[in-house]
């Protein structure tokens, strides 16, 4: 690690409280946004306290006409960053090529089929995440309330 790494760890964990209830925040209201949608929300155990490093939602494809990557493609155009976490193991090229079948983890695939992460940060405003809803409502074909 460099020095101006370091410095900036540093500077960053002096943040991290703020940071990490922001994104807490921002979670729970999501969670209030997508109420209704054709969607899985993230789990949260109750006796648990995450960080919401990233906020990974499952789309429920037999309630929309649409594919994972339709979405994720809609999405895009509409200027929303959204993204995968994560590519099964066995669709990475290298464990392809060591034999590993994807079809052998079909839990696996269902969820890559379906999941689809969102925007959460902590300089992400409220509007912004306002946008980041709407874009997803016309994005798996609901109207706008």
């Amino acid at each position: 690690m460099t020095d101006v790494q370091a410095g900036l760890g540093v500077s960053q964990a002096k943040r991290l409280e703020r940071f990490v209830a922001r994104r807490r925040a921002l979670a729970a209201r999501y969670n209030e946004l997508l109420r209704g949608l054709p969607v899985v929300l993230p789990f949260q155990h109750a006796d648990s306290c995450s960080a919401w490093h990233l906020y990974v939602i499952r789309l429920q494809l037999d309630r929309i006409a649409r594919t994972r990557a339709e979405v994720f493609h809609e999405m895009r155009a509409r200027g929303i960053g959204v993204n995968v976490h994560y590519i099964p193991v066995p669709r990475h090229p290298y464990y392809g090529r060591l034999g590993f079948d994807a079809s052998r983890w079909p839990e696996a695939e269902r969820y890559y089929a379906e999941a689809i992460s969102i925007p959460l940060h902590a300089r992400l405003t409220d509007t912004e995440q306002d946008e980041v809803v709407a874009a997803l409502r016309g994005s798996v074909g609901i109207a706008s309330p």
